[in-house]
């Protein structure tokens, strides 16, 4: 707003003290005016402020959203690859279970082997034993044939010299 502007002349003292006043009251509307400056330019600061706050909170807020959407990206990964590492172990550990597994029938099926052959080495000696054993029963028959022959072939004889006939007995 314009400085008010005087009005007619009145006299030294009147116009003095309406000097005085009215530079007072002007005083007092400058100092206004610059205090409603000084808060308009604060609040403008403080809005500018603001702004700038919110916009940096709205670029925290998109930064959060990207790292959270990193880092579930960054576990998925992680599950795959332990899901693959897993995997792989089961992997590695069913082939050793077959290969031993495989071993063991192996080492099973030649112990078997062993078994039959002994089996049959067995059999053999068993064989070879007992028919040894009859051909020494046989000789032992045929000798103890013989001489109850000649035992009987002599009692034959005595009981004959002695006037008896044997078939009658």
């Amino acid at each position: 707003m314009p400085a008010k502007k005087k009005k007619g002349k009145k006299g030294k003292k009147g116009k003095k003290k309406k000097d005085d006043a009215t530079l007072e009251l002007e005083d007092k509307y400058q100092r206004t005016v610059n205090e409603i400056e000084a808060l308009k330019d604060h609040l403008a600061i403080r809005k500018e402020f603001s702004r700038k706050a919110h916009g940096a909170e709205d670029e925290m807020r998109s930064k959060v959203r990207e790292t959270e959407k990193n880092l579930e990206k960054h576990q998925t990964d992680q599950k795959a690859i332990n899901a693959a590492t897993t995997e792989a172990d089961l992997k590695r550990v069913t082939e050793e279970k077959e290969r031993m597994t495989k071993e063991k029938d192996e080492e099973i099926d030649g112990l078997n082997i062993k078994i039959d052959g002994m089996e049959k080495d067995y059999e053999r000696i068993l064989d070879e034993t007992l028919d040894s054993l009859m051909a020494k029963i046989d000789a032992a028959k045929e000798k103890w044939e013989e001489k109850a022959t000649l035992v009987q072939v002599n009692n034959k004889h005595v009981l004959m010299e002695f006037g008896l006939n044997p078939l009658e007995l």
